[in-house]
């Protein structure tokens, strides 16, 4: 490629560039601009930002914990799921990602 074309086809982008630039952006183009990671160019999804977890810590007579135990291990699932699962049914809004399992995540 000659110096010439180079040089027209570099002032053409940068007048591109400009014109993109002052122009307004749209919705799209701004949750791309958005989205995009600027070290590797690859769009992400945008995630909801995680609420934190906080420690609950429940009191029971051991035979009622023994029985929390049994009736989680006839369901397949840990003794927090079935505690969430229940509130779940009692009408909190208890997300399926809440009912995973937490040891599985961090092992």
């Amino acid at each position: 490629m000659s110096n010439k074309k180079h040089s027209s086809s570099v002032a053409d982008l940068a007048e591109l560039a400009a014109s993109i630039l002052q122009s307004e952006p749209t919705p799209v183009m701004a949750d791309l601009a958005a989205a995009t990671n600027p070290q590797t160019n690859a769009v992400t999804v945008p995630k909801e930002p995680k609420e934190p977890l906080v420690q609950l810590s429940l009191s029971l007579r051991k035979s009622l914990r023994r029985q929390l135990s049994r009736l989680s291990v006839d369901a397949d699932m840990t003794m927090r799921a079935f505690v969430l699962n229940a509130l779940k049914e009692k009408g909190l809004s208890v997300r399926d990602d809440d009912l995973a399992d937490l040891r599985k995540r961090n092992a």
